[in-house]
């Protein structure tokens, strides 16, 4: 192997360390997020709990949707759920989230409450 490999390999690896580096930083800035679930809320804004999470501030939300499949949700203990954050400037972010009964949003349904309870509009889709 010639000094050439070496650096190649050098270079791969540093920028691993790099995107993980990343990744351990951005998450450290919200204290909510393990076991939060899909999105969570902090210092006034909606968290999508991502890799890296996404804050979306309350005033620049228009609405909420909630894409699920009832049947997912009465028949399996996961179940799939699009989030799509529709903003004010007509923009929009959408995630996918692999929902768990067992986290604190555990379903769309407390998903959509606590939504509300922090004055954003929520539509329930079903897929």
């Amino acid at each position: 192997m010639g000094a050439l490999n070496y650096i190649i390999i050098f270079v791969q690896l540093a920028l691993l360390v790099g995107v993980v580096a990343l990744f351990v930083v951005k998450r450290s800035r919200y204290q909510n997020k393990s076991n939060a679930g899909a999105f969570f809320f902090e210092n006034g804004s909606l968290v999508l709990n991502t890799g890296i999470p996404t804050p979306i501030p309350f005033g620049n939300i228009d609405h909420v949707e909630l894409s699920y499949s009832p049947w997912e949700l009465k028949n399996r203990l996961s179940y799939s759920l699009g989030i799509t954050v529709f903003k004010k400037d007509g923009k929009k972010k959408w995630v996918f989230y692999k929902g768990y009964k067992t986290a604190k949003l555990a379903t769309p349904f407390d998903m959509e409450a606590a939504l509300k309870e922090h004055g954003v509009r929520c539509v329930m889709v079903e897929k």
